[in-house]
């Protein structure tokens, strides 16, 4: 699931769905020797590398403004502002064609590059991960709803399960989490993940996360998902472990079935060590 390079991934903010899937098409015709591109789903744990966002929607704008972009995750801006406002950030008309789009998405990534080399050389660490909701001026959520999110963010450590066609991921999630020692399993189909996550409290520690590979042919990801979360909460007090789908390009992945199942998102295949680390610790809650 790990490949040597990966292309950027983008973020599109304000899109309609016709529009967002001319965007992405356009990504994926990247000239050949330059920075490649995917567009990340809604559902994706992974942070954006860069953002694409309608600069004539409102709520967009807004909501760029949430994710607080800078150098290190840059923004570029599609289509002119409402009336009256200045764009903060670079900005191209629309409809753009293919050579204006990626000359601008390379020059957004070198300036990526810049900023990641400077914080490297300095010795701080990167941007903190941004709030994926936007912020309410008028917050009416039950302060005992805030509280359940807290204690239940107390503790989240526990084991990673993978069903994968064999173990080398497993052994390689391992290697990646060796310093928060966190015990790692692998199962090969769904009787042997089912009984994982019931024996995992007695001989290790309770599943936090599942990782499943949805490229193998007898496992249906939406329905096993779902019986995970099913058996992990029928046990008094035992947590229900997050489950996350690695996904491949090609993949019909289904988001309603998805979050009906109560998936905690995807991650697109082939995925970085950097990301899957990332996502690991904010899932279990490792510092």
């Amino acid at each position: 699931m790990n490949a040597d390079t990966f292309p950027f991934a983008v973020r599109l903010i304000g899109f309609p769905r016709a529009q967002a899937d001319a965007l992405a098409a356009a990504l994926g015709r990247a000239p050949p020797g330059g920075p490649a591109y995917f567009c990340l789903s809604g559902d994706s744990l992974q942070e954006p590398d860069l953002l694409l966002v309608n600069g004539a929607d409102l709520k967009a704008l807004a909501a760029l403004a949430a994710l607080s972009p800078g150098d290190v995750r840059p923004a570029l801006l599609l289509g002119a502002p409402p009336s009256g406002l200045a764009p903060a950030y670079p900005s191209l008309p629309l409809p753009c064609d293919d050579a204006s789009l990626h000359a601008e998405l390379e020059r957004l990534v070198e300036r990526r590059a810049d900023a990641l080399a400077r914080l490297a050389g300095s010795g701080l660490p990167p941007p903190a991960e941004r709030r994926t909701r936007e912020r309410l001026d008028l917050d009416l959520t039950d302060p005992a709803e805030y509280a359940a999110q807290r204690s239940a963010g107390r503790d989240r450590r526990g084991a990673v399960l993978v069903v994968d066609r064999n173990a080398l991921f497993s052994q390689h999630i391992a290697k990646l989490l060796k310093p928060w020692d966190v015990p790692t399993l692998w199962a090969s189909d769904e009787p042997s993940a089912l009984a994982a996550c019931a024996d995992a409290p007695q001989m290790l520690a309770p599943v936090a996360v599942v990782l499943i590979n949805t490229s193998l042919p007898e496992i249906d990801p939406h329905a096993l998902c779902a019986v995970l979360r099913a058996q992990g909460g029928s046990r008094e007090g035992e947590r229900l472990p997050d489950v996350v789908f690695m996904v491949s390009r090609d993949y019909p992945y289904d988001s309603a079935r998805a979050r009906a199942a109560g998936a905690a998102g995807l991650l697109d295949k082939p995925v970085s060590d950097a990301t899957l680390r990332a996502v690991l610790k904010k899932l279990m809650r490792l510092a």
